[in-house]
C-alpha cells in the first residue's frame, strides 16, 4: 500500500485524482466482464430454457387430456362392446343373465341363476377362446335341482 502512495505523490494533484478515476473505471469494467456479465448471460439462456420447459409442458399437458379423452371413450366402446357379446352368447347357449354390474377398467360382473352346469362350461369356454373375455374370478354353487347352478363371475376383455 505504501508503495501505491509514493508512487501517487510523484504526481501533482489533477494527475492523482485523473489515476484514480481510471483505476475506478478499469476496476468497474473488470467487475463487469468477470461477474455480472456471465451472470447476466446466465440469466437469459435460464429463461429461454423455461419458456422451452413451460410450452414443453404445455403441449404434454394438452397431450394428456386428449389421451385421457380417447381412453375415457375407449373404455365406454369397450365396455359396450363386451356387454353385447356376454349378452349375445349367453342367449345363444340359452342362459340369462341376473346381474350385470360394470367395473373399472373395462372389468364387469354377472350373476348367473339356475344355470345349465353344462351350457355354463360351453358358454365359458365361447367367452375365453373365441371372444377374448377372460375369466377374472369365478364363483359357482349348486342349487337345489340337479344339473342347475348360480354362478358370480368377473370378465374382462383381454
Amino acid at each position: 500500500m505504501n508503495q501505491i502512495f509514493t508512487l501517487l505523490n510523484k504526481y501533482n494533484r489533477r494527475e492523482q485524482m485523473m489515476l484514480l478515476a481510471c483505476a475506478l473505471a478499469v476496476s468497474v469494467y473488470l467487475l463487469w466482464l468477470i461477474v455480472l456479465g456471465p451472470i447476466q448471460s446466465k440469466r437469459d439462456q435460464l429463461l429461454v430454457a423455461n419458456t422451452a420447459s413451460t410450452q414443453a409442458l404445455g403441449r404434454v399437458q394438452i397431450m394428456a387430456a386428449q389421451i385421457q379423452q380417447m381412453r375415457d371413450q375407449g373404455t365406454t366402446a369397450s365396455l359396450a362392446n363386451i356387454s353385447s357379446a356376454i349378452d349375445s352368447s349367453l342367449r345363444a347357449n340359452g342362459l340369462s343373465m341376473s346381474g350385470f354390474q360394470p367395473g373399472a377398467n373395462g372389468e364387469v360382473r354377472v350373476r348367473l341363476e339356475r344355470a345349465s352346469y353344462e351350457s355354463l362350461m360351453q358358454w365359458l369356454y365361447e367367452m375365453e377362446f373365441k371372444q377374448g373375455i377372460s375369466v377374472s374370478d369365478l364363483s359357482i354353487a349348486a342349487t337345489n335341482d340337479v344339473g342347475q347352478v348360480t354362478v358370480n363371475l368377473r370378465l374382462q376383455k383381454r
